[in-house]
């Protein structure tokens, strides 16, 4: 090799070194999320690279992606080799992980507290305020939780508003960290309903419960529906009495579909909370609802017929199988309120609560035939833990395999499916991962991985009606992606590790 070879290849190797050097000044590695306020405007664009791509639009997961992210949304989304990142980009290697779009809970709460049942209405009054003042304190730090876990949208689907639209605000205005919500306004009640739901109920706390509760009693179906008619309310939810109708006990048909065409008149989607008896379910194939809540029942197997029906009405069943199954998996396992998470995330009197609850679920399961302890008494209220004293020990078990049994009927007719998990009612707990369990069920009860992924993005976003902007990963899109450390197509235990999470094109995880 001659002299002028040599030079000229020292030369090449000294301009290859300074390429990348100056390629590596202008592109910045992850090295930390974003902080406070969080401002498209001020935030750099993004490059994600590598990993294995699940955009949730149908097509098979791709490697030697690259999807780029600017100005709050996905700009690119193609092979590495085409995708020109810009200068001053943050690049994140997914390299082994998983890139896919930002869960979307299609029932969730952040006003919810799980150490008490939510229906506890029968409450003295000072009481109900004391306890919902601290529920209400703690809404930051659900919101702050949910998007760690990888919810970047929730569909809130109870009241009070006068208390989640200040949170709302402060989440979309930047200040805190949060998923985006989307308000249903309040359960509507019917008087009828209502006056059966708080029979027990001291007199001083009605007006409370109306005003500042998730009730929303319409003794006007047309002029109290007009105060949800707001850009803010994505949509409206009906609860039915679990009563047999009788014609006057409830909402009349006539007025369930004056409700129905108003508001999809006025753009939003009504869901529906299952009545929870055959008759009852079989009745809501008259009406014109979006979206079915808590199908999966613990205490009879729904007719086929019934399901049948949905799925030729094409209504979106919100899954929700978490709520029904909480009571049961931690009696299963009482020993799991002992882990370092729940110590270390409560203070001592919610953990001493706990100890409480998780004592009398150790006798239970040690004497599982004998009849069941009320976990929840104080003021000895009991009508408030239906599903915590429905039977013993070994009925409550079996009370999980028709839950189960329940979705595979509803994944063997093939309706579709949105995931919602009640995240924050009784004893479901967020440090179970709520999401992360309601898609085990669905790929445990028969549904593809892909199913169960497209079911908590893309199937989310067309229920919240905002299919255009959210739920798969295409240029255009909002640019809410998350980045999961190991593959969901092998095991949704995947799931439960988020490292990264990017929503309106902040990366805040």
């Amino acid at each position: 090799m001659g002299p002028r070879l040599i030079a000229r290849i020292a030369l090449a190797s000294m301009a290859l070194m300074l390429g990348s050097a100056t390629l590596a000044a202008q592109q910045i590695s992850a090295i930390g999320p974003a902080e406070p306020p969080y401002h498209i405007e001020s935030s750099a664009p993004i490059a994600i690279v590598g990993g294995t791509l699940i955009d949730a639009t149908g097509a098979p997961p791709r490697t030697g992606q690259t999807v780029l992210i600017q100005g709050g949304k996905i700009s690119q989304v193609g092979p590495s080799a085409q995708v020109r990142i810009p200068t001053g980009a943050e690049v994140i290697d997914a390299t082994d992980m998983t890139v896919m779009p930002g869960l979307i809970s299609s029932n969730q709460h952040v006003q919810l507290n799980p150490l008490y049942p939510a229906p506890a209405v029968d409450l003295p009054l000072e009481e109900l305020k004391a306890r919902w003042a601290r529920n209400f304190a703690d809404m930051p730090r659900k919101a702050f939780v949910y998007l760690m876990q990888g919810i970047t949208t929730m569909r809130q689907t109870s009241g009070p508003l006068a208390q989640l639209r200040p949170l709302k605000m402060q989440i979309d205005g930047g200040v805190i960290p949060g998923p985006r919500i989307l308000f249903g306004g309040a359960l509507f009640n019917s008087p009828q309903k209502f006056a059966a739901r708080t029979a027990a109920t001291p007199p001083d706390a009605i007006a409370w419960l109306r005003r500042d509760f998730a009730f929303y009693v319409l003794d006007d179906i047309d002029k109290d529906t007009d105060r949800l008619l707001g850009a803010d309310i994505n949509f409206w939810k009906f609860t039915l009495s679990d009563a047999k109708f009788n014609g006057s006990n409830d909402f009349t048909d006539a007025q369930i579909r004056f409700i129905i065409e108003k508001a999809h008149k006025a753009g939003k989607s009504v869901d529906i909370h299952a009545n929870s008896t055959q008759e009852g379910f079989a009745r809501l194939l008259h009406f014109d609802f979006d979206s079915l809540e808590h199908p999966f029942e613990a205490d009879f197997l729904i007719d086929d017929a019934t399901i049948e029906g949905f799925a030729r009405k094409g209504l979106i069943v919100d899954t929700l199988a978490r709520v029904r199954l909480t009571i049961p998996e931690h009696l299963a396992d009482p020993d799991r309120f002992d882990q370092t998470d729940y110590i270390m995330s409560m203070d001592p009197d919610q953990y001493r609560l706990l100890l409480h609850y998780r004592d009398k679920m150790l006798y239970m399961k040690r004497h599982p035939d004998s009849p069941a302890l009320t976990l929840y008494d104080q003021f000895g209220v009991r009508a408030a833990v239906v599903d915590a004293a429905a039977g013993s020990y070994r009925e409550q078990i079996k009370r999980m395999e028709v839950v189960h049994e329940n979705e595979r009927r509803f994944i063997r007719h093939k309706v579709k499916f949105a995931m919602g998990t009640d995240s924050g009612s009784f004893f479901n707990f967020l440090q179970d991962a709520p999401a992360a369990t309601e898609m085990g069920y669905m790929v445990e009860m028969g549904m593809t991985p892909m199913e169960a992924i497209q079911a908590a993005t893309r199937n989310g976003a067309e229920l919240a009606r905002m299919a255009d902007e959210l739920g798969t990963i295409e240029a255009g899109k909002i640019a809410d992606v998350i980045i999961v450390a190991g593959d969901p197509m092998k095991s949704m235990e995947a799931m439960k590790r988020v490292a990264f999470v990017i929503k309106d094109g902040i990366r805040f995880k």
